[in-house]
């Protein structure tokens, strides 16, 4: 039976190294294309890899992990968004040198999985969700993000739990930015945290002057435990392609006052310019429009 097993295990190692090469030789290919200005046989090529690649993630032809599906979908992922890149003379994030950092992963990609081969660059989001569709296979919390706390346990009688629904925020711009999220920390009156910072999954959702989120943030502090200068503060974040890194735009805050006793309050509270002032000593509005973070805030008492 060992001899048996040991001679399936050969073959399924095989059969990985043989695809592994097919990809690399196509890859090299579609990378020469690209880096000759052959717009049309580069994009074709990177498209044709990147279903390939996909295709072996949804059938999970090599029984992969979930890590490895998760690296699956981000190389067919950067490979489609450059196929765009090169059709429209575009930045989605990824360039030539994306590619170029790539390449060492066509060396490594299904043959070695301890330490799994890491991706090379920062990829939005929606581009990602984007190409997994159907999202059935995936561990979703690898791939939209997300720091998200379950909902506090009261332990005595009378503690106060506090959970805000992020409804929308208000922006001019609002549907230019890639993977917004919203990071919320919770300060001491000397600045300091008193818990975790939590993000929100990235939204995809937005219409005109409003990014859409609809997220319930459970803070992890017991409101009735919290001292007179306790804040909240909420930062609105985006990916930037062309800096390849996650950037503040705006951000607002709630003070104790504001939320302390609250059964159930909708608030609108006005947005900031960053950089963010835990401080809140400098304080510049973001827009003279009437535009506004929207919450509703939620109490619950042991």
């Amino acid at each position: 039976i060992s001899l048996l097993l040991d001679s399936a295990n050969r073959n399924r190692l095989m059969e990985r190294e043989d695809q592994r090469a097919s990809w690399a030789r196509e890859f090299k290919v579609a990378l020469e294309s690209d880096t000759w200005g052959q717009i049309e046989e580069a994009r074709e090529a990177y498209l044709l890899l990147a279903s390939k690649i996909k295709n072996i993630h949804d059938q999970n032809t090599f029984q992969c992990s979930v890590t490895e599906k998760a690296l699956l979908l981000k190389m067919a992922s950067a490979l489609t968004l450059r196929a765009r890149e090169v059709k429209d003379d575009s930045d989605c994030g990824v360039g030539k040198g994306g590619m170029q950092q790539m390449a060492a992963l066509f060396n490594k990609i299904l043959v070695q999985v301890q330490p799994l081969p890491l991706f090379p660059f920062t990829l939005p989001n929606t581009a990602i969700n984007a190409v997994a569709e159907p999202l059935s296979v995936v561990d979703t919390s690898e791939i939209e993000g997300g720091s998200l706390l379950p909902p506090l346990t009261l332990q005595h009688q009378g503690e106060q739990a506090l959970s805000i629904h992020i409804e929308k925020w208000g922006f001019k711009d609002a549907t230019v930015f890639i993977d917004p999220f919203v990071s919320v920390t919770v300060v001491d009156s000397h600045s300091q945290l008193i818990e975790s910072q939590q993000d929100t999954p990235s939204s995809n959702r937005s219409k005109p002057n409003y990014v859409i989120f609809g997220t319930m943030v459970h803070l992890q502090t017991p409101v009735s435990t919290m001292r007179p200068g306790t804040c909240i503060i909420l930062e609105l974040k985006h990916f930037k392609p062309k800096k390849k890194k996650v950037s503040t735009k705006a951000w607002a805050f709630m003070e104790l006052e504001e939320f302390r006793n609250k059964h159930q309050t909708k608030l609108m509270l006005e947005i900031y310019q960053k950089p963010t002032d835990l401080k809140r000593k400098k304080l510049n509005l973001l827009s003279v429009k009437p535009l506004y973070l929207h919450v509703e805030l939620h109490t619950r008492v042991s």
